[in-house]
């Protein structure tokens, strides 16, 4: 910073401009992985078909493949009728860890499951070190975006 100049203070605040915070994309840790199972073709009725569906898009409530409820999310299933008259079906997933104890600005103690959304608002404030109006977080949100389902309904363990 040049002389007798002093930077002001956002709090964390990235890309802030004098009416937004234009924030930055990150990398969040997600961990896909997939497995494939063969079924009776009687297992693979009509109500086990909507159960794939109504599941698909959701997290899981409760623990499944060692990770914490709201960690997992079933992207979907996809499969065929092999000759032998048996179903293959490969079920795909995204893991993305719950986090606690988050700090954001002077917010503290903000806990999130994986797939929940987190957004900050800002506000003005006057930072009398740099002589200015700064933008820093007022206030933290968690937002779920994902229904929960029983992966139990996936006929495949937990």
């Amino acid at each position: 910073a040049p002389p007798n100049f002093s930077a002001p203070n956002h709090k964390g605040a990235i890309g802030v401009t004098p009416d937004s915070v234009e924030g930055v994309d990150v990398v969040v840790p997600v961990y896909q992985f997939s497995e494939t199972y063969v079924f009776a073709s009687s297992a693979v009725d009509g109500a086990y078909k909507a159960a794939l569906f109504y599941l698909t898009g959701r997290v899981n409530d409760d623990t499944f493949r060692d990770f914490a409820a709201g960690e997992v999310l079933f992207l979907g299933a996809g499969g065929s009728k092999r000759g032998d008259g048996l179903w293959e079906i490969q079920f795909r997933f995204a893991a993305s860890p719950n986090a606690t104890g988050l700090v954001i600005g002077d917010i503290t103690g903000v806990n999130k499951k994986g797939w929940e959304y987190l957004w900050v608002r800002y506000k003005d404030e006057v930072d009398g070190t740099a002589k200015g109006i700064v933008k820093t977080p007022e206030a933290a949100y968690v937002e779920q975006v994902y229904y929960e389902g029983d992966f139990d309904g996936l006929g495949i363990g937990s």
